[in-house]
């Protein structure tokens, strides 16, 4: 399992995580495939710990699921931040996780974007995710 995606893109997620920091921030990998052609920005909606947790707007969320379904690509995964913390999933993030979608998880220590990495769940019963390498594509 992978997820392919081109430099400036990560860029962007890593760029994200440093303007939000100390709070987590909360995107879209968009696509087709294991290919990420566009990342989105979504709005971290957690008013209780926002330094601890991610919500997406379901609304948001639908209305990017309308707008990517026109134009023949999909939502293939979503990428948050860990403030000040590894960049692995908490049990958190595995227990709100839905199947068939890439999970990027990025580390920023002190406000700077140090690491990426990304998961698949495993199964459909919510068990545990295994890493998925992330593959740079030429621009």
């Amino acid at each position: 399992m992978m997820v392919r995606i081109k430099q400036h893109l990560l860029d962007k997620i890593f760029q994200h995580g440093e303007e939000t920091y100390n709070e987590e921030c909360c995107g879209l990998l968009i696509g087709k495939g294991d290919l990420v052609t566009e990342v989105r920005r979504m709005r971290n909606t957690n008013s209780g710990t926002p330094t601890r947790r991610y919500n997406i707007d379901p609304l948001e969320l639908m209305k990017v699921e309308d707008e990517v379904d026109e134009r023949g690509d999909e939502i293939i995964g979503i990428y948050h931040s860990h403030p000040d913390h590894p960049a692995k999933p908490s049990q958190f993030d595995l227990d709100h996780s839905f199947p068939n979608l890439s999970y990027m998880v990025l580390a920023v220590e002190g406000g700077k974007a140090k690491e990426i990495t990304s998961w698949r769940r495993k199964d459909s019963e919510k068990r545990e995710f295994i890493q998925e390498k992330i593959t740079e594509e030429k621009e």
